[in-house]
């Protein structure tokens, strides 16, 4: 079939979720443990008066079979091109991150990407599974992304943070300590040799480093 691209093989571990393949994901989850890092009355009080019962209901992809694996391949050629310590760059569509998003068990219908211009919003409905006085919450999220003037992944401009219905203020993900967005968001960028991040002209591109 024309346009069809061979699925990589399957890939032992936690997949494109846990290895934090989707610079747009990451945000929600570290957002999450730096709420549950404190007391635990400062976690029975966002249980009770914070997060929600019931996810939110977000838009679904339309993406084929075909999308998917085609999405899946494209990353997966990136990652392995990065780790090969050669410089590579790959764009991604709207289209094509809900694709991925879709792709992948443990992201499926739980988040959204839609881009416009040089802004990217993300919309996400995460079960907050990582603390027994939190189970059977949801974190649903929304927020603003939009890259650094100089491509640097570390300082992508996260705005308009929306948690449950309720501003969260931004300065947050500033937070440098061992629970920080920005020291979580180094780490990952350290383990795909990212050396820039950009949502431009409707696209999210990826470039990577290289060893020379």
């Amino acid at each position: 079939m024309n346009g069809w691209i061979e699925p990589p093989p399957p890939q032992r571990g936690t997949g494109c979720f846990g290895k934090g393949c989707l610079i747009l994901v990451v945000f929600v989850l570290v957002l999450a443990a730096a709420f549950a890092a404190g007391t635990f009355f400062a976690v029975r009080y966002l249980r009770t008066s914070y997060f929600v019962t019931a996810p939110a209901e977000l838009p679904a992809s339309n993406a084929t079979d075909q999308e998917r694996e085609m999405a899946r391949a494209k990353w997966y050629e990136f990652k392995r091109a990065a780790r090969a310590h050669t410089a590579a760059r790959v764009e991604f569509t709207a289209e094509e991150l809900n694709a991925l998003i879709s792709a992948e068990r443990e992201l499926r219908g739980k988040a959204f990407v839609s881009i416009q211009g040089n802004a990217a919003r993300l919309q996400v409905s995460i079960p907050l599974v990582f603390s027994r006085l939190l189970r059977g919450r949801y974190m649903n999220a929304e927020c603003t992304v939009q890259s650094d003037p100089d491509g640097d992944p570390a300082n992508a401009h996260i705005t308009s943070v929306i948690v449950n219905g309720k501003p969260v203020a931004e300065d947050v993900l500033d937070y440098r300590g061992p629970y920080g967005f920005r020291h979580y968001l180094g780490q990952w960028s350290d383990q795909v040799a990212l050396k820039t991040f950009e949502v431009k002209d409707g696209k999210v591109i990826f470039e990577s480093r290289s060893s020379d």
